[in-house]
């Protein structure tokens, strides 16, 4: 995990910011990183992995990135799949109430 992701320290870096920094910028940082996170996470299990590896390496690689943050894996991939539908008000929820 820690190799596939190495091109992607600073997103990974990112995912955790300061407390005191606002609102709005937070979410355009998180939902950006998500989504370079998540995309290339994606492409991984599509071009790598065998169907029956899917689910296993997406559990880790997203445990991986939930290593720099203060959220859970699972609600780090649920946050990803909202910003890549266009879901934003679920984003926004979900990212407020963490």
């Amino acid at each position: 995990c820690k190799e596939f992701l190495r091109p992607f320290k600073k997103s990974l870096r990112k995912l955790d910011l300061p407390k005191d920094l606002p609102k709005d910028k937070k979410l355009k940082y998180t939902k950006k990183n998500l989504t370079l996170l998540g995309d290339h996470i994606n492409m991984f299990l599509q071009h790598y992995c065998k169907s029956w590896e899917l689910k296993h390496w997406k559990k880790m690689l997203w445990r991986f990135v939930s290593l720099f943050s203060e959220l859970d894996a699972k609600h780090l991939h649920k946050l990803y799949k909202y910003s890549k539908s266009n879901q934003m008000a679920k984003f926004l929820v979900r990212s407020i109430n963490q």
